[in-house]
């Protein structure tokens, strides 16, 4: 199994202490720059150079949104500040919208109303086919077939009422 980053992305640990790592703060710097200048996730990501780490030196999509939604790089969680919090919020505004549009344009087709449903005239022989049916319901070796037959034959006789 290949080792994840044990710190985040654009710090080091000096002396027990975590540290900016100047190259890889640049990259997030640029991370968020481009993102603010209109750039995907993809398009970022191919630009990346400097590795992620030694086991994944190829940036990917995922890699960047996990850059752009560490709020360590505004100064939390004991780690030293690399993005200004403006900055930081500007982006995650910039992805909500984003998401916002892909939402709208994945969103179901509403459904239509459908008509009114039509009532009918309970006719006899309407009455007569319901109490078989119920009748064959409660016997304990009904024949499924026949309770079947009855009840589209129930259905037909509602329909041709209407």
């Amino acid at each position: 199994m290949k080792k994840n980053r044990n710190i985040p992305f654009g710090y080091c640990m000096i002396n027990g202490k975590y540290a900016v790592n100047l190259t890889e703060a640049a990259a997030v710097k640029q991370i968020f720059t481009e993102y603010s200048d209109g750039k995907s996730l993809n398009e970022i990501a191919a630009k990346m150079t400097v590795p992620y780490h030694s086991d994944k030196p190829v940036w990917n999509k995922n890699m960047v949104k996990r850059v752009l939604e560490n709020r360590r790089y505004i100064g939390k969680c004991g780690y030293p500040q690399i993005i200004e919090s403006q900055i930081f919020n500007d982006v995650q505004n910039i992805k909500s919208r984003k998401n916002y549009r892909t939402k709208i344009k994945n969103k179901e087709p509403e459904i239509k109303e459908l008509p009114p449903i039509r009532k009918y005239e309970v006719t006899e022989n309407i009455r007569r086919i319901t109490n078989e049916i119920n009748r064959l319901l409660d016997a304990p070796n009904a024949d499924r077939n026949e309770i079947k037959q009855l009840i589209f034959k129930c259905a037909e006789e509602k329909y041709n009422v209407l």
